[in-house]
């Protein structure tokens, strides 16, 4: 792992948050004059994050009556959007004038985050405009004015269509080639890239008003589980992590505006148990859980003054072993400020199970099992937050012809371009690259979605001759006869996780068919590099760290 992380990925960049250009509009009104104004249940609301994906299974693209009511009805804190809501930018942005227009509806004082997960590479929510490539294929760029420009786009993208807060940077630590769920979109597995990769991300994010959020506290690079799917274990003691997962949180402590938490266990840090609903064995509370984490560590070892909030408590990680108004009572109680996705705001029953949610968290305030002075303590941190972004300002809105104009312009695309050809990595080269014009070549590719990534690069490079052969459904005869036909042969490998590694044998076939023909074999990583490892017979090996985009600089490069 280290020959191909550490060595291509590592950088040196310097660390500086916002741009001089940077200007935040204030209210009059002050934080604590709003907050002292609020109900508790306004408060309440004000630390709750609903996701707004669907309606009735069908895609939200537009507001409607049901949802206006809600909005009118609670003064939530923010709301997440993902790609069902964005077909493109003029549509996204009256969506996003709608939904604030809705909440201010209801006589409240401050707007809503509107967030979204835009990494970048894997983990792109918008439809339409660029797709930078990845963290991975960032660092991998050795230049990490790189990271600043990429962010800097995506944060231009964003805010021009009404986003304030993107659920970005990714700061784990890729320390587990075995990890289901993060990888390439980690940095690197060395702390120090990480963190000054990072830094640049969120200084870009800043330099377009666009908040920042680090994630996922305290590190989810050293899993074999993915916590969507199921609840992950690092046995690790904060010494330990101290020395790695903690490192680009020391760094950037000071300089974020949100950190997510992560849904992992801890036992070495945090002993306190919990009984599973899902199997009634106990089980160690998570970060999100725990108070020893984000109290203790966190807000009074680290210093960190921002705000903290969940990672989604749908994740089954959450909702398999915990009661959900059970769970948002102990993340509040742990520390936590904001609360992601509790419900999802998706059809009328939804809406019924969202009164429920909320009338159960008021209980547990007026029982006291959740204090009003922890609830005051997060409520004041989230409004000077939203102060500070102008957000106690409800008078601006965003244009859906400039942010037509905006997203996916030419200028935006050219950034995206140069930073993809800097990542593409040669980690083996044995004169086989750049492939002459004149040369045969096939290339193989698993998947049907990689045939335009591909054919771009091909036509970008004007290598018009490259015939192209989908393996997806399996190799037969036509790939004999193709790698016999073919001066060269170029083939995809995409594994995404550790399990796929360890079964990506059509592609070391595709190499021994080849070698034995006495061809020329070229073998493109378009995910996790990792794979490159088991490859080596290849003749040239290149890192591409992600699909679309990456891809295409990759074929492009090759000629």
């Amino acid at each position: 792992m280290r020959r191909i992380t550490s060595l291509l990925l590592s950088c040196i960049l310097g660390i500086g948050m916002f741009g001089r250009n940077t200007v935040f509009v204030q209210a009059k009104e002050t934080a604590d004059s709003v907050v002292a104004s609020m109900t508790i249940d306004q408060k309440l609301a004000q630390m709750i994050m609903p996701s707004l994906r669907t309606w009735n299974d069908q895609d939200l693209t537009a507001m409607n009556g049901e949802l206006s009511s809600a909005l009118a009805k609670y003064d939530f804190g923010g709301v997440i959007l993902f790609s069902q809501n964005t077909k493109d930018a003029a549509q996204t942005t009256e969506l996003i004038n709608g939904i604030q227009k809705a909440h201010l509806s209801g006589g409240f004082k401050s707007k809503l985050f509107v967030a979204i997960d835009q990494e970048g590479g894997r983990v792109t929510r918008l439809q339409t405009g660029t797709k930078m490539p990845g963290n991975m294929a960032l660092a991998a760029t050795g230049n990490a004015t790189n990271a600043f420009k990429a962010a800097n786009v995506i944060g231009r993208e964003l805010a021009v269509q009404g986003f304030n807060l993107d659920f970005a940077p990714v700061v784990d630590v890729n320390n587990n080639p075995e990890n289901p769920v993060i990888g390439v979109r980690s940095f690197s597995d060395d702390p120090a890239v990480v963190a000054r990769f990072g830094a640049q991300f969120v200084k870009g994010l800043h330099s377009q008003k666009v908040m920042a959020c680090l994630k996922h506290f305290p590190g989810h690079g050293d899993t074999n589980v993915d916590s969507h799917t199921g609840l992950p274990v690092i046995n690790k003691t904060y010494e330990e992590l101290e020395k790695n997962e903690l490192v680009p949180y020391v760094s950037l402590v000071s300089n974020a505006d949100f950190i997510m938490t992560a849904h992992i266990q801890y036992p070495q840090i945090e002993k306190d148990t919990y009984v599973s609903k899902a199997n009634g064995q106990k089980i160690n509370l998570p970060a999100t859980l725990s108070k020893k984490i984000l109290t203790g560590i966190l807000r009074e070892k680290l210093g960190y003054k921002g705000l903290i909030i969940t990672d989604s408590m749908e994740m089954k990680a959450i909702s398999d072993n915990f009661d959900k108004v059970d769970a948002s009572a102990m993340a509040i109680n742990a520390g936590a400020d904001m609360i992601l996705m509790p419900v999802q705001l998706s059809s009328d029953k939804a809406l019924k199970e969202l009164d429920a949610y909320m009338d159960g968290l008021l209980t547990k305030v007026k029982s006291g099992e959740i204090s009003e002075d922890r609830i005051n303590e997060s409520v004041k941190r989230i409004i000077e937050t939203k102060n500070k972004y102008g957000l106690l300002n409800t008078s601006v809105e965003a244009s859906s012809k400039k942010a037509a104009d905006v997203v996916g312009s030419r200028q935006n695309k050219a950034v995206e371009w140069e930073i993809a050809k800097a990542g593409v990595t040669a980690v083996k080269n044995d004169g086989v690259c750049p492939i002459e014009k004149d040369k045969k070549v096939v290339v193989f590719y698993p998947q049907a979605d990689q045939l335009g990534s591909i054919q771009n690069g091909i036509d970008i490079a004007g290598a018009s001759a490259a015939s192209l052969i989908c393996y997806g459904k399996g190799l037969d005869a036509s790939a004999d006869s193709a790698i016999q036909n073919a001066d060269v042969v170029v083939c995809l490998s995409t594994c995404a996780t550790g399990e796929e590694l360890h079964k990506n044998t059509e592609v070391k076939t595709l190499v021994e068919k080849t070698k034995l023909a006495d061809k020329k074999i070229v073998v493109l990583s378009t995910n996790l590099p990792y794979d490159l490892r088991e490859l080596e017979n290849a003749d040239a090996l290149v890192a591409c760290y992600g699909p679309g985009i990456n891809v295409t600089a990759a074929i492009y490069k090759l000629f």
